[in-house]
């Protein structure tokens, strides 16, 4: 059995290499703080890897350094490592699930998931399963309005309310960073490519935050974030 973990905080990759050591007491453990660690072997002719470095589970962080600019599961595979993905992060939001999912991982799994629940999906994903906590699935299915190739028309839709001022929920940090951009009058494709995340996955959270502000438009999002006082904050963050 070969696992590699990739994770750039210290106590929980090796609380992770740990747990994984006592399901598996005869693997061979790899572990990384970096996809800048990646051992890679380059073809001289072009930029496709020349050799492939299979693993039988791969146990990563979504917000790794080296992954600036994609996702990490694409870093991976670019480097010729395969395998199947379990993505153990600190988010927990139905977002970044969907965005984990939709770039190829088989599992998502928040760190605040029970050791004993962990290990059971990572021996999951190991045999060829996948997972989900059943509280993400359920945010999932309620998406199910937002489709997927939602357009931009359909980001002018609906009626504003009469009343003004915070937002009907709290927006999360994701929220407040593309937030910050659709003031700038950044595209989604140009967020995406900030932020790294997926162009689908900027059109969401857009919609969020229309919903949220009870904005007609993203022009109108930012005006009543401004008035909020929502968009020094949400600038600020992204800055950070």
């Amino acid at each position: 059995m070969k696992i590699l973990v990739a994770d750039d905080h210290p106590l929980f990759r090796d609380a992770l290499e740990l747990s994984i050591r006592q399901a598996w007491p005869d693997s061979e453990v790899g572990c990384i703080g970096s996809l800048l660690e990646l051992p890679v072997l380059r073809n001289p002719d072009d930029d496709a890897p020349a050799a492939v470095f299979r693993y039988d589970l791969i146990v990563l962080d979504w917000r790794m350094p080296g992954a600036e600019g994609s996702d990490p599961i694409s870093v991976l595979r670019r480097s010729g490592v395969q395998g199947p993905v379990a993505v153990v992060t600190g988010a927990e939001d139905a977002l970044t699930a969907l965005e984990v999912l939709r770039c190829g991982a088989e599992a998502f799994l928040p760190k605040t998931t029970p050791r004993r629940i962990l290990a059971q999906a990572l021996r999951l994903v190991a045999e060829g399963g996948s997972f989900v906590p059943k509280c993400v699935a359920l945010d999932l299915m309620q998406m199910t309005d937002l489709s997927l190739d939602i357009d931009e028309a359909e980001e002018g839709e609906g009626s504003s309310p009469e009343g003004e001022g915070a937002p009907s929920s709290p927006l999360t940090d994701r929220e407040q960073q593309v937030l910050s951009m659709l003031a700038t009058g950044a595209t989604n494709k140009e967020i995406g490519r900030h932020l790294s995340l997926q162009e689908v996955t900027v059109k969401l959270h857009t919609r969020r935050i229309l919903r949220k502000l009870g904005a007609r438009n993203r022009t109108d999002a930012v005006r009543r974030a401004q008035q909020a006082g929502l968009l020094s904050r949400s600038l600020n963050e992204a800055s950070t």
